[in-house]
């Protein structure tokens, strides 16, 4: 058959598979266009490669079932096809090339360059004993091939264009019903992969993710001088081809209307030139990509900063319900812990004393803060906070100078009209356990709450004030006959210890009224270094002070004063000494407070006429035996 009529035959098959081309139907046109070259020329089998710019690979494009067809050539192309597979790695010659095969089979490979569209190569198989081909019959197929891609290249190239779009499209309807950012974020990468399967892909967040899903996700370092941070610190699609790793990185923002939520990674095997169209379709499809995360994340944030919002709401009302410090403490610190789990919670308050400020912890925090430990830690944050004037947020303390184990450290001032009233102080051992959310969070419920701590502990202040006997810091004696009566009508039985300083008055005329107060402050300190934490000192009038024991006997209430009035004796400046009088009461015996006070006047009287500095003790079998 002459060169004109395989051309004409070729022709005419080829028109035949246009007019039923559709632009969806590429797949079926290269299977076609590959079994009209096997039938015009009689071929044993044909298969076309196209040449894949993203991957510099051949890949066989045609479903041609014969086995020899799948090839990929080694290096030096003067041996005969190696194995099967669907892709050729080498790049091939212009030139027409043939295979002489040591089977029944032997290869010519026709490569094709036509002026619009993808190039590649027809592989074909024929019988060399059966029939000899012309080289001029190969260069009819060569040309047949390259006019019909070059007709059909912008009717599969709008295809893929709608491809594209039809993708966006769906993306963009699957966001709108997403509101969980780890569903938005699977969708970015499913979607990525169908379209490029070949190439890798990485998302580089900006903001907290799940690192506990199996997700090419990492977070974003904007420290160093990386393209990822480039492009997401411009918000442009950039590439960079690496020379070391032999591959091509395309850079894309993830943009949204309010910022950048991170970039998108796109990696392809191979250093090649991106073309425009894949930049273009890139750039839309970060974008959207970009809108989602954002629209998800406001929407995340919207429910915690409702959530965040009646939190606070509800402990507000609860710190507006005159609660005492001990209550407001445990409510802030079980606020704290449900928030973010920490280790150790320590409330720390300033107490200023004539411009001198030193730190007392408040009853609540946790057992660390009341160790040696606990106490540099609390001195060297608050000074950091009072140097820096801001609050501590530390997710790794401990490479930014800190001490001892915890790592993640967040220390709040109590801020109040401009003064700072106290620290809160959050630990945990592991590195960055709290977040940013929860740092903000915590600063919002601080703040909230300092107002009523401030107003409870100067509520407590007052109170102490009101019931303290100014001069030697002991209660009042209107504070002492309370707690005594409430005690009486509640417990077993109770011992009260009257001392009157002996010959005061002496001392006031003789060194002055100075002197005098000094002496009755030290009498009070060395009564409340012999006293029990549950014992109540108080300055009963003048130089009469006393202390009530509650839950103890007689005797006990006068080995006490004896011990009180013999360090006195040896250890005030100048010296005086102690009359005593000591009195009991118990729930076995009818009695009031009245006569139980009237029991101890009485016996300290006595000690003042036993000719002083001496204690004595009247029971009430005593008082109910004279009545």
């Amino acid at each position: 058959m002459s060169r004109q009529k395989f051309q004409e035959n070729l022709i005419l098959l080829n028109y035949e598979m246009l007019t039923k081309l559709s632009p969806k139907s590429k797949e079926y046109f290269y299977e076609m266009l590959s079994e009209n070259v096997k039938t015009v020329f009689d071929f044993a089998f044909s298969g076309i490669y196209l040449y894949d710019k993203w991957t510099n690979c051949y890949k066989l494009v045609s479903s041609s079932k014969e086995p020899y067809i799948l090839m990929d050539y080694i290096q030096d192309h003067n041996s005969r096809p190696a194995s099967i597979n669907s892709t050729v790695t080498i790049p091939i010659e212009k030139n027409i090339i043939f295979h002489e095969m040591q089977q029944d089979i032997d290869l010519v490979t026709i490569p094709f360059y036509p002026k619009d569209g993808p190039f590649g190569m027809v592989v074909c198989g024929y019988d060399p004993k059966q029939k000899s081909i012309a080289d001029e019959i190969y260069l009819v197929i060569k040309e047949e091939i390259e006019k019909l891609l070059t007709i059909t290249y912008p009717l599969f190239l709008s295809a893929a264009s709608e491809q594209k779009h039809q993708l966006l499209y769906e993306m963009t309807t699957k966001f709108l019903v997403l509101t969980n950012k780890t569903d938005i974020l699977i969708e970015i990468i499913s979607s990525i992969r169908s379209i490029y399967p070949d190439f890798g892909v990485n998302l580089l967040l900006a903001q907290d993710h799940d690192d506990t899903l199996d997700l090419p996700i990492r977070t974003i370092k904007l420290s160093d001088q990386s393209i990822s941070s480039q492009a997401f610190l411009n918000g442009e699609v950039l590439i960079e081809n690496r020379i070391k790793e032999k591959d091509t990185c395309i850079y894309a923002p993830l943009k949204g209307h309010q910022g950048v939520y991170g970039v998108l990674q796109i990696i392809a095997p191979t250093i090649f030139g991106v073309q425009d169209e894949d930049i273009l379709f890139i750039t839309k499809f970060s974008n959207t990509a970009g809108l989602a995360i954002e629209s998800t994340t406001l929407y995340q944030n919207s429910n915690h900063l409702v959530s965040d919002l009646r939190l606070i709401n509800d402990l507000t009302h609860k710190l507006n319900s005159h609660l005492d410090l001990i209550e407001i403490t445990k409510l802030v610190r079980n606020q704290i812990s449900q928030i973010c789990h920490p280790e150790e919670i320590g409330f720390i308050y300033n107490m200023q004393e004539n411009n001198i400020h030193h730190y007392d912890v408040v009853d609540g925090s946790t057992d660390f803060f009341e160790t040696l430990p606990g106490h540099g830690f609390i001195r060297d944050s608050v000074n950091e906070v009072l140097k820096r004037k801001e609050a501590i947020f530390a997710g790794d303390y401990k490479s930014t100078g800190g001490k001892g184990p915890y790592r993640s450290v967040m220390v709040l001032p109590m801020e109040n009209a401009g003064s700072i009233n106290g620290f809160v102080v959050v630990l945990h051992r592991e590195a960055y356990a709290f977040t940013f959310d929860h740092f903000k969070l915590l600063q919002s419920i601080i703040h909230h709450s300092t107002l009523a701590f401030v107003n409870t502990i100067l509520a407590e202040k007052l109170k102490k004030a009101a019931s303290t006997d100014y001069l030697t810091q002991l209660y009042s004696r209107n504070y002492l006959d309370e707690k005594i009566m409430q005690h009486m009508e509640k417990g077993a039985m109770g011992t009260l210890i009257l001392f009157d300083i002996d010959d005061f008055k002496q001392v006031n005329d003789k060194f002055g009224h100075y002197v005098g107060d000094e002496v009755i402050k030290q009498v009070a300190d060395i009564i409340m270094q012999n006293i029990e934490e549950q014992d109540i000192a108080a300055r009963w009038g003048g130089e009469e002070l006393a202390i009530y024991l509650p839950s103890t006997d007689l005797n006990s209430g006068v080995q006490l004063a004896r011990i009180i009035n013999t360090e006195v004796e040896n250890f005030t400046e100048p010296n005086v000494t102690l009359s005593a009088g000591v009195s009991t009461w118990t729930s076995e015996v009818d009695d009031t407070a009245r006569n139980f006070f009237i029991r101890a006047d009485k016996a300290l009287y006595e000690a003042k006429s036993y000719g002083k500095n001496c204690v004595v003790k009247y029971s009430i079998n005593e008082q109910v035996t004279e009545n």
